[in-house]
């Protein structure tokens, strides 16, 4: 009996691992599990068949474990890409705003060059067309080109052409 606790300990002590190795070890009948299982040999039936029972449930533990530990990476690496993506997305939605607002300044800034030189020579016209282009740059919003942009990209067949 005690051949039989003590290579149970020792198929034990690398179950304990919780390493593939050791199941593949214990599955592959290795020496200890062999010489357990000559040391059970004169044993009650009902021992034998806890002591198996708890081999078996150390086994599945380890194979649950190991699952788990898969399933775990899996996740880590899906979380990874989706940051990945939300950052390249930041960036293109940062752009896009910098460039917007870039053009939009310029394009304000040439109406009031506009405004300037029409309240100069007093054309009342171009002081009413020069004003209502600006309200019209104001009004519009940069937010919806982005919302656009954004639209577009998730579209699969979208192609941005470089001229």
């Amino acid at each position: 009996m005690n051949d039989a606790i003590s290579g149970l300990m020792s198929i034990f002590s690398k179950v304990k691992n919780s390493s593939s190795k050791s199941i593949s070890v214990v599955q592959n009948k290795s020496p200890d599990l062999l010489g357990l299982t000559k040391s059970l040999a004169g044993m009650p039936v009902h021992v034998v068949e806890g002591l198996t029972d708890v081999l078996d449930n150390a086994l599945d533990y380890l194979r649950v474990a190991e699952e788990e530990k898969t399933k775990r990476e899996d996740i880590s690496a899906k979380r990874d890409a989706a940051l990945a993506e939300i950052r390249a997305r930041r960036d293109i939605i940062s752009q896009l705003m910098t460039y917007t607002f870039e053009e939009r300044a310029v394009v304000i800034k040439k109406q009031f060059d506009v405004l300037d030189r029409a309240l100069a020579d007093g054309n009342v016209e171009l002081v009413n067309a020069s004003l209502i282009s600006m309200v019209d740059v104001v009004k519009s919003s940069p937010f919806k080109s982005i919302q656009e942009m954004q639209s577009s990209l998730a579209n699969k067949d979208f192609t941005i052409r470089l001229e």
